[in-house]
């Protein structure tokens, strides 16, 4: 068995490649753990932004988590 690594730029590069293999009926496994994630700008200055609050207001991500959940109903 061949194994070739693709790399896609992007979501909808990674999205383009999956629908190309699977129109021509092409097995292929994606690995998450090669996963890269990049913050955005805004997702920066959100989390700078935190870093700078005072830390008696500190909420855990699962407490986060249950917050946005009860809030948002996802």
């Amino acid at each position: 068995m061949t194994q070739i690594t693709i790399q896609p730029k992007d979501k909808e590069e990674e999205i383009l490649v999956e629908n190309f293999l699977k129109t021509k009926e092409i097995y292929f496994e994606k690995d998450e753990d090669d996963f890269d994630f990049e913050l955005t700008d805004e997702m920066k200055r959100v989390i700078d932004e935190r870093l700078l609050e005072d830390e008696s207001t500190y909420v855990d991500a699962f407490e986060s988590l249950k917050k946005i959940s009860e809030k948002y109903g996802i």
